[in-house]
């Protein structure tokens, strides 16, 4: 791997496409492959995000957007597209297969279907914050917004904002979202997981449960009721909530390398990818 800091990893298939702070590590299971400024055109070598979208894989910089197809790369930046920030945290794509765009410093919400763009900030529209540090679809074709001042649930023109004031969401910083297969969401903030099924809330805290610390950087679920939780300081936390088990894995009581956790991804082997901010770790 060409750096330690893991940033995020996505699992398509047999492939691991590793987005690391020294560029983006693919490994097919025997073979490594390196992308990073000196060998390609990627932009930058911090790289924070990867989607993949049919054959294009599409990497998150914080220098630019980067469109690779397995041989060469487009990049998008500030100074050659409408784009408004080269600071990349998050992608998603709708169901029409636009790709939508989380920026830092500035940028907000950028929608792009190939040939038109569009840019949603809290000047020009109802998101609630210029930073969007995760975007994910639920199973009605909807994206979910996470930033500094809440959530914002998103159809592609109306914003419906949640925030500790207009809701129980416990701390304005989310940082993570995933959905079930009940379409129930889980969101993970600087003031714990909370679990929302569009009427009722949850909270899990340090304060009310076996969560070891309530800054919570991802989540990933095995299945509707197994979930990994990633801190930022405290490890990984599984959470069996039809039992309300919880596990707690540290770099004191196991192998793991680190105990900020920035992501996770389960294989299609069942093993466990734990990115952390020196390595990953890999459970079975």
């Amino acid at each position: 791997m060409p750096n330690n800091f893991i940033n995020d990893i996505e699992i398509v298939g047999s492939i691991k496409k590793i987005a690391t702070n020294n560029g983006l590590a693919l490994f097919d299971g025997t073979n490594w492959t390196i992308l990073n400024t000196s060998n390609s055109s990627l932009p930058s070598n911090i790289v924070h995000f990867v989607k993949t979208n049919g054959l294009t894989t599409w990497i998150a910089t914080d220098n630019g957007l980067v469109s690779y197809d397995g041989v060469s790369m487009i990049i998008y930046k500030s100074q050659n597209s409408p784009l408004p920030s080269n600071r990349i945290r998050s992608i998603e794509f709708d169901n029409a297969g636009k790709i939508w765009i989380g920026t830092f410093s500035g940028g907000g919400l950028v929608g792009f279907d190939g040939v038109n763009w569009e840019v949603f900030t809290p000047a020009n529209s109802d998101l609630p914050n210029n930073s969007v540090s995760v975007i994910k679809k639920d199973i009605n074709g909807k994206l979910w917004l996470g930033t500094a001042s809440g959530f914002s649930v998103f159809d592609g023109v109306t914003f419906i904002n949640f925030n500790p004031t207009n809701s129980s969401l416990p701390s304005p910083s989310v940082f993570s979202i995933t959905h079930d297969a009940n379409n129930v969401t889980w969101i993970g903030t600087n003031g714990g997981l909370t679990r929302f099924d569009g009427v009722n809330w949850q909270n899990f805290t340090m304060q009310n449960s076996g969560l070891p610390l309530n800054l919570v950087r991802s989540i990933t679920l095995k299945t509707t009721n197994e979930i990994y939780i990633g801190m930022a300081g405290q490890g990984l936390a599984l959470f069996n909530y039809s039992n309300n088990n919880w596990t707690h894995l540290n770099s004191n009581n196991s192998n793991l390398p680190n105990n900020f956790i920035t992501d996770v991804s389960i294989a299609i082997d069942n093993v466990v990818w734990i990115a952390t901010e020196n390595g990953i770790a890999l459970k079975e």
